[in-house]
C-alpha cells in the first residue's frame, strides 16, 4: 500500500502545476505568520485560516484530478447556479454596518458561527462560465448577437454583485476580470473601448443617485487625505503611519508599535490593513515578499495562458485568474497606501478571510488542473501522430 501511495503522489506531482502549487502555500503561509501577529490575541483566528488552507489544498488537488474542459457545457446551469449564490445576499447578507456592505452570509456550522462570502466564490464560476461562453461563440464574439449575449452575461452578475450586496470593490472586480477576458478572446479593441467609455460616462450618474455617501466619501479621502480622520480617512491614516514606522526593515515581527496597539490602533489589521503590518513589523523587505510572491503567482498563471493559447478555454480561464489576482492585489495595497479607496478586497493568499484564502487555491487550482489535462492531451496527440 505504501509503495503505491508513493507511487500514485510521484504521478501526480509529476503532471501537476508543481510550481504553482508551492507558490501559493508559502504566500498562505507567509499570511498565516503575519496573521498570528495581527492577531496574536485571537488564536481562533490562526485555526479558521489554518482550516481554510487545508481545505484549499484539498480542494486545488481534487480539481486538478478533473478534465474541467469536460464540463464547459453545463455553463449555462452554472451561470443560473451563480446568480442564485449571489442573490442569496439580498436575502440573508450581513456586514453593512462593519464594512459598509452586505457581502457576508453567516450560519452556525457544528455550533459554531461562520460565514460565506458569495461573490468569492462567486468570481471564479464567473471565470469558467464566462471562459466556456467566448469558447462557444468562437468567431462570433464580435457579431451583434454575440456580443448583446457577452453584454448580458458580463454585467447581469455585476448587477447582482452590487446591488443586492452593495460591495463596490467586489462589482469592480468582476468588472476587470471581464475586461480583461474579453480583449483576451478576440473582442475588437474598438469595442472593449467603448465599454469603458459607457463606464466613465456612467459614474457621474453613479456618484449621484446610486453611490452611498459612504461610498463617495472613500474616494474623497484619496484627494484629500486629512478628509474626515475621525471616521472615513482614519483607517488609512493609521495604515500610512504604520508603513512609515517600518522603514526598511520593520519594527521586529509580534513588535508594530500601531499592529500591537501600543501607539495607536490599526484597524482591521489582520485583512485590509495586513500589508501594513508586513511593512510596519518587517519594514520594505516584508512588504517586497509579498509583492513578489503575488507577483510569481500571476505571472505563472500568464505564462499557463500563453502556453495553451491554441486552446481558447484553457487560455481564458487562466487569464481570468490572473485578472482577478491582480485586481486584488492592486487595489488592496492601492488601499494601504492611500492611491485606492477602502473597498474591502482582502490581499490574495495574504488576509485572513476562510472564504477568501479557499477561493484562491481552487482559482490557481482551475489553472492546475487546465495545463495537467492539457499536458496529457498533448502527449495522446504525439503518440496517435
Amino acid at each position: 500500500m505504501p509503495n503505491k501511495f508513493t507511487a500514485a503522489l510521484k504521478n501526480y506531482m509529476a503532471k501537476s502545476d508543481v510550481t504553482l502549487l508551492l507558490l501559493s502555500l508559502v504566500t498562505a503561509g507567509y499570511g498565516m505568520l503575519l496573521i498570528s501577529s495581527a492577531a496574536k490575541d485571537t488564536p481562533k483566528v490562526l485555526i479558521v485560516q489554518g482550516a481554510a488552507i487545508a481545505l484549499g489544498l484539498a480542494a486545488y488537488v481534487f480539481i486538478t484530478l478533473f478534465d474541467l474542459e469536460h464540463l464547459s457545457f453545463l455553463w449555462k446551469w452554472a451561470f443560473v447556479a451563480n446568480l442564485a449564490l449571489l442573490s442569496t445576499t439580498y436575502f440573508f447578507g450581513r456586514g453593512m454596518i462593519e464594512w459598509g456592505n452586505n457581502s457576508w452570509v453567516r450560519f452556525s456550522l457544528f455550533g459554531v458561527e461562520t460565514g460565506l462570502q458569495p461573490a468569492e466564490v462567486g468570481k471564479v464560476i464567473y471565470i469558467f462560465t464566462l471562459a466556456a461562453h467566448f469558447k462557444s461563440l468562437g468567431n462570433g464574439v464580435n457579431r451583434l448577437k454575440g456580443l448583446s449575449q457577452l453584454a448580458l452575461h458580463g454585467v447581469v452578475p455585476i448587477a447582482f454583485v452590487y446591488l443586492f450586496s452593495k460591495d463596490d470593490g467586489m462589482a469592480l472586480s468582476y468588472v476587470f476580470i471581464f475586461l480583461v477576458m474579453a480583449f483576451a478572446a478576440g473582442v475588437y479593441l474598438r469595442y472593449c473601448l467603448a465599454g469603458l467609455a459607457a463606464l466613465g460616462a456612467s459614474v457621474p450618474f453613479l456618484w449621484t443617485y446610486v453611490m452611498s455617501p459612504y461610498q463617495r466619501d472613500r474616494f474623497i479621502v484619496i484627494m484629500d487625505p486629512a478628509y474626515k480622520l475621525d471616521s472615513v480617512g482614519y483607517h488609512q491614516y493609521q495604515s500610512k503611519r504604520a508603513i512609515a514606522n517600518g522603514g526598511f526593515w520593520g519594527r521586529g515581527l509580534y513588535n508594530g508599535p500601531l499592529t500591537q496597539g501600543i501607539t495607536g490602533y490599526l484597524p482591521t489589521k489582520q485583512t485590509d490593513f495586513i500589508f501594513s503590518v508586513a511593512c510596519e513589523e518587517l519594514g520594505f523587505v516584508g512588504g517586497f515578499v509579498i509583492i513578489a510572491l503575488l507577483t510569481a503567482i500571476i505571472v505563472k498563471c500568464v505564462l499557463d495562458a500563453i502556453a495553451m493559447r491554441d486552446d481558447r478555454f484553457s487560455m481564458l480561464i487562466c487569464l481570468g485568474v490572473a485578472a482577478m489576482l491582480t485586481f486584488q492585489t492592486f487595489i488592496n495595497i492601492g488601499m494601504n497606501l492611500g492611491v485606492a479607496p477602502v473597498v474591502g478586497l482582502t490581499l490574495p493568499f495574504i488576509s485572513y478571510g476562510g472564504t477568501s484564502v479557499l477561493t484562491m487555491f481552487v482559482a490557481v487550482g482551475l489553472v492546475s488542473s487546465l495545463k495537467r489535462h492539457y499536458i496529457k492531451q498533448a502527449f495522446v496527440n504525439a503518440v496517435d501522430g
